[in-house]
């Protein structure tokens, strides 16, 4: 009967979003249990593809990144730092067939906009369609979170498995490692007026490791700034949370940049000179609002441009070597299908 369906099941291919502008961000980890996040899911995309092979390893390749390993022993998986995250996927899900897994990210690396919690997300929807699973979007993104909290011993946020699952714009109350999503619902007008006047901009590629583990040790000293700021950037996810029910477009744009002063505080590594650059070319051309995503330091940054603005603004940011990323609102979560 195995056998029957491997035959039938012959590509698998999955894919996931990614998320923006994530108001509230930082306060969704363990060192700030009981926190609010915001954020908008983006049709820039993780996918995954899977094959059957004629021998007993499993191989995984991702396509972007140009690196390549192999699992010979399910039993036996060495975390190495190659691809660790979906060694990690093909454990947790006890896949012991022969198996290529192919990867691929539309968003750069060190982008800031929760890939890698996308790219696990993908993973395991197309392992679960694979092996005849069925796993509801609150169950993938909860494994997707521990692959990397328990099976790799990283510190993780909970937002972005949960905004990769689910998709949408959402508002997460967060008591970590539960989380509890409500999603927003928005007109037709609302939705074109925002993927106009929203600009996702890459700046840098950079991880957030050294930051993270700074911005950890200043809250456990109980640095009454950085305190201060986690309480103020919980607040705005709460704040952005009414401006968007109430169609007020220059709300959210100050929400955005209320959020982003509240994050410089929390630590110097959270802005350099290409930081600094964007956001005055950002304010001089029309911009409303302005956030790095994710912990900040470099990756990309949204930004809300003023109505009539959003050309001039886009141009700018080109000419002086900024790269502009897709960014069209995505409400659709993880998705899986068969060829």
């Amino acid at each position: 009967m195995l056998n029957e369906v491997f035959q039938v099941k012959k590509v698998v291919f999955s894919r996931a979003p990614v998320r923006i502008c994530d108001i509230g961000g930082w306060t969704d980890t363990w060192f700030y249990p009981k926190g609010a996040i915001f954020n908008f899911c983006v049709d820039l995309y993780s996918y995954v593809r899977i094959s059957e092979n004629s021998s007993e390893k499993i191989r995984i390749i991702s396509e972007n990144l140009d690196l390549t390993t192999e699992i010979k022993n399910f039993r036996k998986i060495e975390y190495d730092g190659i691809l660790d995250l979906l060694k990690a996927a093909v454990k947790r899900m006890e896949i012991k067939n022969g198996l290529n897994i192919f990867v691929r990210a539309d968003a750069p690396p060190g982008c800031g906009t929760g890939t890698s919690a996308s790219v696990a997300v993908a993973l395991i929807a197309a392992l679960a369609e694979y092996s005849q699973k069925y796993f509801v979007p609150h169950e993938i993104a909860k494994l997707a979170h521990k692959l990397e909290t328990e099976e790799l011993q990283m510190e993780s946020g909970v937002q972005d498995q949960y905004a990769a699952a689910y998709g949408g714009i959402n508002f997460m109350e967060i008591d970590y490692p539960s989380i509890k999503i409500s999603n927003i619902n928005i007109d037709n007008k609302r939705i074109c007026e925002l993927e106009s006047q929203l600009i996702l901009v890459y700046l840098s590629s950079r991880s957030s490791s050294k930051m993270h583990n700074a911005v950890i040790e200043n809250y456990k000293k109980g640095n009454k700034e950085t305190i201060n700021a986690f309480e103020k950037i919980k607040n705005c996810a709460y704040e952005m949370k009414k401006a968007i029910k109430s169609n007020d477009i220059e709300e959210m744009g100050e929400i955005m940049n209320i959020n982003w002063e509240a994050q410089k505080r929390l630590h110097p590594l959270m802005v350099n000179s290409i930081i600094e650059k964007t956001e005055i070319i950002a304010q001089k051309n029309g911009a409303i609002g302005f956030k790095c995503n994710g912990a900040g330091g470099g990756g990309s940054a949204t930004i809300l441009a003023g109505v009539g603005h959003e050309y001039k603004l886009k141009k700018k940011l080109i000419e002086n070597g900024l790269t502009i990323l897709p960014c069209k609102l995505r409400f659709k979560g993880v998705e899986t299908w068969i060829i």
